[in-house]
């Protein structure tokens, strides 16, 4: 039995259950999306149980899980101009410095190379900001990713119907 989150094939509509599968087994099922990695199969969270979990056990998990997720899709889903952005804590604390110091100083301190983040073979992207505008868009491109994948998790949290959830267990 597995006492994580996992991918399970599903055909239905998004799901938020909790069902009993035998004496002591106990699976919710969340969610539902399309496995890009897979063949594009449907699929639902799911996470099994060696008891009944409890509505804030449930709730706790899936929150965990959505954190997870978000904190997946901000660190590599942010693609600028064509180029994957890596946007580790690390790299969104030295890229705001940066910009900080390219708008304190009207420009002054470009131009600056930065590596971006690296391709599907491993091989770093690096770009060099020569201007003002352009480190700008580039900068505005990761907050408004950044605040955008924090309200999607926020939806996904709210979308949650625990009650519903536990409907018949």
């Amino acid at each position: 039995m597995r006492d994580d989150f996992y991918k399970f094939r599903d055909s239905e509509a998004k799901t938020n259950k909790v069902s009993r599968i035998a004496k002591n087994h106990y699976i919710i099922l969340f969610g539902h999306g399309v496995d890009e990695e897979n063949d594009n199969a449907v699929f639902v969270w799911r996470k099994d149980y060696d008891h009944m979990p409890t509505k804030a056990e449930a709730k706790a998990d899936i929150e965990t899980l959505i954190n997870s997720l978000t904190d997946e899709k901000i660190l590599s889903g942010l693609r600028w101009r064509g180029n994957p952005v890596w946007l580790s804590a690390e790299n969104q604390f030295n890229f705001k410095c940066a910009y900080d110091i390219a708008v304190q100083t009207n420009g002054a301190s470009l131009p600056a190379r930065y590596k971006l983040g690296q391709d599907e073979n491993g091989t770093p992207i690096y770009h060099t900001f020569e201007d003002l505008d352009t480190f700008t868009d580039f900068y505005t491109s990761c907050v408004s990713w950044i605040y955008s994948c924090i309200n999607e998790g926020w939806s996904e949290k709210d979308g949650v119907d625990y009650e519903a959830m536990f409907d018949g267990e």
